[in-house]
């Protein structure tokens, strides 16, 4: 249990939790093609982490024969980056999609269908073991390794491929994600070509170069955490930019308290009757307050001067002294001249534009009073 726990693997599990959880709150909202098929990517990959671990294949070689882990690892790596293929075809070749995904699975189930031969044939005392100067001169193990990482470095080199045809159209966040999940799956490409070599120059040739084994570890490791980190950028990116927004929007909502007070206690019914919605939460409250103030601007601008608008842009302190003496003459019932005027900035033309002034004279009305 210690092993499955330790930093890295921390690290990781952290990573495939928040990519997996991300992409199956996006299913969740559009379920589509390309959504399914990146969630079942990192699902796969995710599995196969876990299947990776002693403490969970010693459970599935004791279930199903030993060895049996050690396919269904490598068959869920593969199943997860074909998974990734179909969604970048899905993506760029259209309607002729279904035809070329379909052609896309014969070398998956060729693979899936080579491991499990080359399981069947290794020796009894070697089935499941890692690839090793032990075990590597066992034609069944060598054909096993060599099959999966034949598929993988396919499979990495043409995702690969496709995200930096993609970089050039993506804009500026999603381009940081898949630079990192580029670099990730190029990482992990030569990783695996690294250990493709090494088994091989020891299967055919005989010597064993340890050194290539040794360095295609770090290779994968590092890409699949980089893959995972690009993955996730976009939506981590997202959920911050959704906090900062929320917390910016309760700030104005707030802020706006002053001027919405005054209007609502001159015009009640500017009150929107129609209970706000939980979906939405602070921004359909804010903007709920903005059309309230509007509506209420409105219906004062008989008794405020033509030049009101330009007044606000230009001197909130100055607008805010009109605002206060033409709802005492409101008040007071007073005529006015019975048009309407133009009460925000011209140029004021939705919402987010309306709220930087509306903002400047709510702060006047609470420094004025």
């Amino acid at each position: 249990m210690s092993t499955l726990f330790s930093p890295v693997n921390l690290i990781a599990m952290v990573l495939f939790a928040a990519a997996l959880a991300w992409r199956i709150y996006q299913v969740t909202r559009a379920p589509t093609v390309p959504n399914w098929a990146v969630t079942a990517c990192v699902a796969g990959f995710a599995a196969a982490f876990l299947l990776q671990q002693p403490v969970l294949s010693d459970e599935v070689d004791a279930l199903l024969g030993r060895g049996a882990a050690r396919v269904a690892n490598n068959a869920l790596l593969a199943c997860g980056l074909c998974a990734l293929v179909i969604f970048f075809l899905g993506s760029a070749i259209g309607p002729r999609r279904y035809r070329r995904v379909v052609v896309e699975l014969i070398p998956l189930a060729a693979a899936i269908t080579l491991m499990i031969v080359a399981m069947d044939l290794t020796r009894p005392e070697l089935r499941g073991l890692p690839l090793g100067p032990s075990t590597i001169h066992d034609s069944g193990v060598a054909v096993f390794y060599l099959g999966a990482g034949l598929y993988l470095i396919y499979g990495l080199i043409a995702c690969a491929a496709w995200i930096l045809r993609y970089l050039r159209v993506a804009d500026r966040n999603l381009r940081i994600g898949l630079r990192l999940s580029a670099i990730g799956l190029a990482g992990a490409a030569v990783g695996s070509i690294c250990r493709a070599l090494y088994i091989v120059v020891a299967w055919v040739f005989g010597p064993v170069v340890k050194i290539l084994l040794l360095l295609g570890v770090p290779f994968v490791i590092a890409g699949g955490m980089l893959f995972l980190a690009g993955v996730t950028y976009p939506g981590v990116r997202a959920r911050v930019s959704a906090l900062r927004r929320r917390r910016q929007h309760r700030r104005e909502h707030a802020a706006l308290a002053p001027l919405w007070t005054v209007l609502v206690e001159a015009f009640p019914s500017i009150v929107l009757r129609t209970p706000p919605r939980r979906r939405g939460g602070v921004n359909r409250v804010r903007y709920r307050r903005v059309i309230e103030i509007r509506d209420g601007l409105v219906q004062l601008s008989p008794y405020l001067d033509a030049n009101f608008g330009a007044v606000v842009a230009e001197d909130p302190a100055a607008a805010a002294a009109v605002l206060r003496a033409a709802l005492r003459r409101h008040a007071a019932g007073e005529a006015s001249d019975g048009r309407a005027k133009q009460v925000l900035p011209a140029g004021a033309d939705d919402i987010e534009s309306d709220v930087r002034p509306l903002l400047a004279l709510s702060a006047a009305m609470a420094n004025g009073k």
